[in-house]
C-alpha cells in the first residue's frame, strides 16, 4: 500500500501570493501527496489584492483538507497526526516571530510549532526586506529549532522571462526542501 504524504500549506499576509498559488498546483499533480491549506486573515487580504479573482477561487480547491486558522483542535495541531512537512509561503515577519517565540494562538503557528517539536521539516519562506536584527535573531531562533528558512529569491541564471517562471521555480524549490518530489519542475544548475 502506497503511503500518502500530508503537507502543509500556509498562506500568510506577506507579498507573494503567487508563490502559493504555484506550490499549490504543484502539490495538486504530485502522486500520493495531500495539501492541508491554512489561509491566515492577512494572507486572504493579500491573495485578494494579488491574485485575479479566478485565482484566489481555485486555491481552496486545490487542497484535500482547508482548515479554518481559529481551529486549534485541527488534527494537525496534534503531534499524534502530525504533517509529514510543513512550509509558510509566502512566511511574514509577523508569523516568523510568532513560530520563534512560541505565540501558539494560532492554527498555523500551533501546526508549525508541531513540527519543530516532532523534528519535521517546516520550511519558511520569509518575504520581507530590508531587514533589521530582530528579524534575523527570529530566523536564527527557527533555524536552531529546526525549520529552514528559504526566502524567496530568484535564480537569476535560469534568466527567467516571466513573473510565473519565477515563482514555479521558488515553489518547486521550497517544496523540495520540504522532501516532495518536484523532479520536473525543479530546474537545477548545470554547466
Amino acid at each position: 500500500m502506497t503511503q500518502i504524504r500530508k503537507i502543509g500549506i500556509v498562506i500568510s499576509g506577506a507579498s507573494g501570493s503567487i508563490l502559493a498559488l504555484s506550490a499549490l498546483r504543484i502539490l495538486a499533480d504530485l502522486p500520493n501527496t495531500e495539501s492541508h491549506l491554512i489561509v491566515t486573515e492577512g494572507g486572504q487580504r493579500t491573495l485578494e489584492l494579488e491574485l485575479e479573482p479566478e485565482e484566489v477561487s481555485e486555491i481552496p480547491y486545490l487542497s484535500e483538507k482547508v482548515n479554518e486558522e481559529q481551529d486549534l483542535a485541527a488534527s494537525i495541531a496534534s503531534g499524534s497526526n502530525a504533517l509529514d512537512a510543513m512550509i509558510i509561503l509566502p512566511c511574514s515577519i509577523r508569523t516568523l516571530s510568532a513560530i520563534a517565540y512560541g505565540q501558539t494562538d494560532r492554527l498555523s503557528i500551533r501546526a508549525a510549532d508541531v513540527m519543530l517539536k516532532e523534528r519535521r521539516p517546516l520550511v519558511l519562506a520569509v518575504r520581507e526586506s530590508p531587514l533589521h536584527s530582530g528579524h534575523l535573531q527570529s530566523m536564527q531562533q527557527v533555524t536552531q529549532m529546526g525549520g529552514i528558512i528559504a526566502p524567496p529569491v530568484p535564480a537569476y541564471y535560469l534568466k527567467p522571462q516571466t513573473i510565473e517562471e519565477i515563482a514555479l521555480q521558488n515553489a518547486a524549490r521550497v517544496l523540495n526542501l520540504a522532501g516532495c518530489n518536484v523532479q520536473q519542475q525543479l530546474v537545477r544548475w548545470e554547466r
